[in-house]
């Protein structure tokens, strides 16, 4: 649970240092200007993911249904956020969707990793 915690924070951490970064020392527009807000979305969706991973290894975590349902979860919340996005109507949306979709894969993958390896414990 610690290594999960510690994981989501320093990924959003590296990724807020990267868009500050980019936006002021390279004055460049690489980065979408709702790029934090994406880092904030996925962030709390982590934190929501942490809770129930709590909750499981409360519980006693014996069965995989636990990371399908983190996975649903995540994968559920992010396709809203994406219709929200759309009815938005932001510039540039093909940045935005590809920063989106990096992001989330990023997260995906820590997600799973941690989640994993709390399987292959049981």
């Amino acid at each position: 649970m610690r290594f999960y915690l510690f994981g989501v924070i320093g990924i959003a951490c590296v990724l807020f240092a990267s868009y500050y970064f980019e936006s002021t020392m390279l004055a460049s527009d690489t980065l979408h200007s709702t790029f934090p807000g994406l880092v904030l979305f996925f962030f709390l969706q982590s934190l929501v993911v942490a809770w129930i991973i709590y909750l499981a290894e409360k519980s006693g975590w014996e069965s995989p249904l636990y990371a399908l349902g983190l996975i649903t979860f995540r994968f559920l919340t992010s396709l809203f956020f994406i219709a929200v996005l759309f009815v938005m109507k932001f510039d540039d949306m093909k940045p935005l969707m590809a920063q989106f979709l990096s992001v989330y894969l990023i997260y995906l993958a820590f997600e799973i990793y941690t989640v994993l390896s709390n399987l292959r414990r049981n």
